[in-house]
């Protein structure tokens, strides 16, 4: 893999063994500015050389960091591949499943909304026959 990786960045690079940081900001995926806030705060993952007063990174440096990296890169993803079964729901299905559309929900209020729908149906018949809903409730009383 570090022979592949090496193969490519001569590509790229030529025959440069020393690199600058503007050179690795593009394949490491870190600015310039980034890369020397990390070199202050000794967090830089690739090792370099300062002793010029230019920063200089070898090619053989960050081809291992490069290879390393990917391999990381991979582990995490096989990992979080294999949190992911489809026996356990995802965020995004639980958090779907939450809302009130659930079936819990309508066994929990079923009674409520049944008594509103019995009610505005009970006020719409009085609405349209206001007199013969008098006459039988008349009637019930002795």
């Amino acid at each position: 893999m570090l022979e592949i990786i090496l193969a490519d960045l001569r590509g790229i690079f030529g025959n440069k063994v020393l690199l600058t940081p503007e050179d690795i900001a593009e394949i490491i995926g870190i600015s310039v500015g980034q890369q020397a806030n990390l070199r202050s705060e000794d967090r830089f993952p690739i090792p370099y050389d300062d002793k010029t007063g230019r920063i200089k990174i070898s090619i053989y440096a960050l081809a291992e960091y490069l290879a390393n990296h990917g391999r990381k890169q991979v582990k995490t993803a096989l990992k979080q591949e294999t949190k992911l079964s489809p026996d356990k729901p995802t965020r995004v299905q639980k958090k779907a499943r939450k809302g009130h559309l659930e079936g819990e929900w309508w066994a929990l209020r079923q009674r409520q909304v049944i008594a509103v729908i019995n009610r505005s149906l009970l006020e719409l018949e009085l609405a349209v026959n206001p007199y013969e809903k008098k006459k039988d409730r008349t009637n019930l009383k002795p």
